[in-house]
């Protein structure tokens, strides 16, 4: 089943900040490689949510349908029902999950 996908405008913002950081580092044929790996990923996404990891701080509050997939060093967290799949966030694996995600929520 393919959902609809919706990025958020602070999930959009993220990801601009990730092409700037790879254009400037690595050159622009290196974007498109990963610029095509995150469009492989979404559409994957899109077709099968649920094969996504899980987000243990999530789970820990009964909170299931948000999942993630990796993206070279970048997760990519969704949330998804029987619709469509919103991408909340794009994060470096290096960035603590739990502490970005509680200044979304306050900010």
């Amino acid at each position: 089943m393919s959902r609809r996908i919706v990025i958020l405008d602070s999930a959009q913002g993220e990801f601009r900040d990730i092409q700037k950081h790879v254009q400037r580092a690595f050159g622009t044929s290196v974007w498109r490689e990963v610029l095509a790996e995150y469009k492989a990923s979404l559409e994957r996404i899109q077709h099968n949510p649920e094969a996504g990891s899980p987000i243990d701080e999530l789970k820990e509050v009964g909170i299931a349908n948000v999942r993630f997939r990796l993206v070279r060093q970048t997760r990519v967290v969704y949330a998804f029902d029987d619709s469509r799949v919103i991408v909340h966030m794009f994060i470096h694996t290096r960035r603590d999950f739990r502490t970005h995600l509680l200044k979304r929520l306050l900010d």
